[in-house]
């Protein structure tokens, strides 16, 4: 059973609770919904803009750190400069970083020892987040300030930084595991310039411990459970709050799931879902990524939720209460009428309901009870069975007018003797009278058939050139007849003997008179629905006055379609004309236009039907 039947079963009262119950929860639940539906767009827009300015602001302060460490080491990179008794043969007043690089390997015993002093000296007087420092020359010869140069391994050929290729710009590799301190550092690679061919010399390397960067990170944290973290460009994980993180690709680890396609988004991270937002660093390439869990930035919708929960659980107390009692008012009124009307179901008008005055509309259903009833009991009989007669006794009438049309243009001739004429002239042989007598006959017998009201035009036609056959044989020297129907108009369904009737008349009244002088042409053409059958010959036509009466007896047979048809003598145009408006309407039948001295035209429109009607 559905839902609608279910409801359809039920009393008034219990509609009367589920609708207002329904109309009252859906009230609350709609308002609920649009209020969480635009608290959490209002809460994810301040997210986005909050995430994105406070991500924004943490990828200059990288940036700006970044430049600044670039600039420090400018000055160590240029000097200091030598003792005059050392290797500067050719050299002018370089530094001694410049020399070395530049230098090929061949270098005082005491240059690498110096470098590193030096190397030692910056970290020592600058930076305490630089983890290691490494000068490494175009020839692939490196200068640590942790191990001294004649203790130094190979260690440092397995740096991410070693293999690379030198650039002219400075590059920043994502956190990594040194290998010759074994601690986590980022590496900024800066480009080293020869200060006498401004040329490429080689790269100084500065391994960062990440507690600077996590310094500022950590004073950038916001929002309860709210975190940013670091990806670098190749995927790698550069800071997280997790340190068990750093370092890992970004698919190795429990945020696999993240995707970058838009700098805002709701996405699942562990089960929970998550809003995310980053900023990409333009010195870097970096994402610096801002996420924070849904639930703790939609908070104040939990509160909405039990308040509605709440509203809807006084509501649904309230119309279960109040609605049955006011419920009670209204459908035991209604219940009297019920019982009523199963009075008037089973035949008894002579039950009244009771009437209280008043404008109510129940009241005022029951006075409608009352005067119903009374009319029913006066005109049940009379006026049903008067309409149902009146209706039988139309039918009858049409149908017997049909019968009796089709009967009075049937000749009353018998055409076994035409037969008997058709026989003698054959065995005389005189070939004009057999084609007369075959044809008349063949007529005979086509018009005495009325098993079928409606033929195909094809039988029509087929018939009425049998009949122009023998008229030919009467005017065999100047008597044309034409037929134009397409091939497609043949299987159209006509009232049987519609153009036998008028053709006839036109051989009476154009052909004879002209002594055979004449033509008779038969076209076909479909206008919309419809299929109009043209009817010309080229006689003198029908005088005005004698149009007008033929068209006015026309007319009246059209007014009058449905009711008891004039009597008419005729065999001809009035007669097609009646059968074809009893059988299609009054928009179908004949229309003649006449031009004096020139011709006639009748035209008869039939609805295009190919489908014989099915009996009744």
């Amino acid at each position: 059973m559905n839902a609608g039947s279910w409801f359809s079963r039920r009393s008034i009262k219990v509609k009367l609770i589920v609708i207002l119950l329904a109309a009252a929860l859906s009230s609350i639940l709609l308002t609920g919904a649009l209020s969480q539906y635009f608290y959490m767009k209002a809460a994810k827009n301040d997210f986005y803009q909050f995430a994105d300015d406070a991500s924004y602001r943490l990828n200059r302060q990288i940036e700006l750190y970044f430049q600044q460490m670039k600039i420090s080491v400018s000055t160590l990179i240029a000097g200091p400069l030598p003792e005059r008794n050392d290797f500067t043969r050719n050299r002018g007043k370089a530094g001694i970083i410049q020399n070395w690089l530049v230098s090929g390997g061949a270098v005082t015993p005491t240059y690498p020892a110096d470098i590193e002093d030096v190397l030692n000296n910056y970290v020592a007087l600058n930076y305490s987040e630089v983890d290691s420092l490494f000068l490494m020359s175009l020839d692939g010869r490196a200068i640590s300030n942790i191990q001294r140069f004649d203790e130094i391994s190979k260690s440092y050929m397995k740096e991410p930084w070693y293999g690379l290729e030198m650039m002219s710009d400075l590059k920043l590799l994502p956190t990594h595991r040194s290998q010759v301190t074994g601690k986590n550092v980022i590496s900024m690679l800066v480009p080293v310039y020869s200060t006498e061919t401004m040329k490429l010399a080689g790269r100084l390397v500065m391994n960062l411990k990440i507690s600077e960067l996590e310094k500022t990170i950590v004073r950038s944290s916001f929002a309860k459970k709210g975190y940013f973290f670091i990806v670098s460009k190749e995927g790698t994980i550069v800071y997280h709050p997790d340190s068990a993180m750093i370092g890992q690709s970004l698919q190795s680890t429990s945020l696999a799931g993240l995707k970058f396609d838009t700098a805002s988004s709701v996405q699942p991270v562990q089960g929970q879902e998550m809003l995310v937002a980053y900023n990409t660093s333009e010195l870097t390439g970096w994402k610096v990524v801002a996420m924070v869990p849904f639930e703790v930035m939609a908070s104040g919708v939990t509160v909405a939720r039990n308040a509605m929960i709440v509203a809807m659980l006084g509501l649904a107390a309230m119309v279960l209460i109040v609605v049955p009692v006011i419920a009670q008012r209204f459908t035991s009124p209604l219940r009297k009428l019920k019982q009523l009307m199963e009075h008037v179901e089973k035949g008894n008008l002579d039950m009244r309901a009771e009437v209280v005055p008043g404008k109510d509309e129940i009241q005022l259903l029951s006075r409608s009870y009352n005067r119903m009833t009374r009319q029913l009991h006066e005109y049940i009989e009379t006026i049903g069975s008067m309409k149902v007669n009146e209706m039988q006794m139309l039918l009858r009438q049409k149908e017997a007018m049909i019968q009796a049309l089709q009967n009075q243009i049937n000749p009353h001739l018998l055409y076994n003797t035409l037969e008997i004429i058709n026989s003698l002239a054959y065995i005389e042989k005189n070939e004009r009278i057999q084609v007369i007598a075959k044809n008349l006959g063949d007529y005979y017998r086509y018009t005495a058939s009325i098993v079928e009201p409606v033929v195909s035009l094809r039988e029509e036609i087929s018939q009425v050139k049998k009949y122009l056959e023998i008229v030919k044989i009467r005017f065999p020297r100047h008597f044309q007849s034409r037929f134009y129907v397409h091939e497609k108009y043949l299987d159209v369904l006509i009232v049987k003997c519609s153009l036998q009737p008028i053709i006839e008349n036109t051989v009476k009244y154009a052909v004879e008179p002209s002594g055979g002088h004449g033509t008779v042409i038969v076209s076909a053409y479909n206008e919309a629905q419809d299929l109009i059958i043209e009817i010309a010959d080229n006689g003198k036509g029908i005088s005005d006055g004698k149009l007008a009466q033929l068209q006015q007896r026309l007319n009246i047979i059209t007014m009058q379609d449905n009711k008891t048809l004039i009597r008419s003598e005729s065999l001809g145009i009035v007669n097609v004309h009646a059968r074809l408006v009893l059988q299609y309407g009054s928009k179908y039948g004949l229309t003649i236009t006449s031009f004096e001295n020139r011709g006639t035209v009748v035209s008869i429109r039939i609805p295009f039907l190919t489908e014989r009607p099915a009996n009744k």
